[in-house]
This record gives structure tokens, sequence and C-alpha cells, in this order.
């Protein structure tokens, strides 16, 4: 029964961490948005500071689950399952951070041609998440075939998502401005890309899980 609580235990703690990284990602896409569609810096400021405070946060759970198996909690394989599915989640917030970090701090100056492009990326990594959380979901249920209908859907997103990066580049590049300026912007791209990114290679993480059938 002791061994049954303690995984309810970290089961919980997974999905609280889930919940702070989700709050992360969309306060990320609600300054995003209020840089390029209401082209407001304060407003997009705003959202950047609760996006670091629900990345402090989910790195806080993070540790819960670490002291968690550090006490015994689950078998070790299972241990080992779960720490990195919830390191892999924990590095969405993060990148969504760094990304606003680059845009707002670093103050990037981003052409109009390449804005529906961000758009068009930001609007598929914000439904990746879903399908983030619904694997991670579907996993613990022991659900394998509804989980890797998930991880699909993943790598599909991330793959338009790297289509959109190149057509951004190309228009980006063909533009008469400083190659300096498009440089900097070409690194935001590539900061932006990044939770899509880290996404795929959590998805890869679950499907081994779900191949094990660890937990």
């Amino acid at each position: 029964m002791r061994l049954w609580k303690k995984r309810d235990e970290v089961r919980d703690l997974v999905f609280e961490h889930l919940a702070s990284v989700r709050s992360a990602v969309e306060a990320f896409g609600g300054a995003t948005r209020a840089c390029f569609v209401d082209s407001d810096r304060d407003k997009a400021s705003e959202y950047a500071l609760l996006t670091h405070k629900a990345e402090g946060a989910a790195d806080d759970i993070r540790r819960n689950v670490e002291q968690a198996m550090i006490s015994g909690a689950l078998l070790p394989p299972s241990r080992r399952q779960i720490l990195e599915i919830v390191e892999q989640v924990d590095t969405l917030a993060n990148a969504a951070e760094a990304t606003l970090d680059r845009l707002l701090v670093e103050n990037v100056a981003v052409p109009k041609v390449t804005i529906p492009y961000i758009l068009q990326i930001l609007d598929v990594s914000l439904a990746i998440f879903d399908d983030v959380e619904c694997s991670i979901r579907l996993l613990f249920e022991g659900k394998a075939a509804e989980t890797m209908e998930c991880v699909d859907r993943i790598e599909i997103a991330e793959g338009k998502i790297d289509h959109f990066e190149r057509d951004a580049l190309k228009e980006l590049f063909a533009l008469d401005i400083a190659l300096a300026s498009k440089l900097h912007v070409s690194a935001y791209l590539a900061d932006l890309v990044k939770i899509s990114d880290r996404a795929e290679d959590l998805s890869d993480v679950i499907a081994l899980s779900t191949a094990l059938q660890a937990f």
C-alpha cells in the first residue's frame, strides 16, 4: 500500500509540474502575440514576468519529483524514465523563457515579412503542448496505442514548424537590410523553434517509456 501511495504521489507531482510548464508556455504565447499582434511591449513584458514565475515554479516541482525518487518511490527503471520525462518537459519552459529574453531583452527588430511565420510557429508550438500533456497522461494510464498517436502528432507538428522556419529564413535573407540585423532575427527564430525541438526530444523519451512499459 505504501508503494502505491508513493506512486500516486509521484504521478500527482508530474502532473503538477506539467501544469506549471503549461502556464509558462501559455504566458510565452501571450507575450509573443502582445509583441507581434498588439504591438504592445509593456503587455509583453508582463507576460514575460508570468513566464519567468511559472518556469521557476516548475523548477521547484521538478526538485520535489527528484526528492520523491530519492526517497524510494517506484522501482529503479520507473524512476529513471519518470525523471527523464520531467527533465525533458522542464526544457519546454526553459526554451519559452529564453526565447522571450532574446526578443525583449535584446530588442530584436523583426521585419514585418517575418511576422506571419512567427505566428504560425507559435500556434503550432502551443498546440504541441496539448499533445505533450495528453501523451504523458495516457502513458501513466498504460494506454500504449493512444500514447503513440500523441507522439506521432508531436513529430508531425515539429516537421511543420521546421518548414515555417525555412520559409521565414528565405524571406528574411532576401531582404535588403544589414546582415547583422538578419543574423539577429535568425537567432531569435532558432530560439523560437526550440520549444517544438524539445517537444520532439520528449516524444522520443515517451515512446521509449511506452515500449518498456516502465511504470
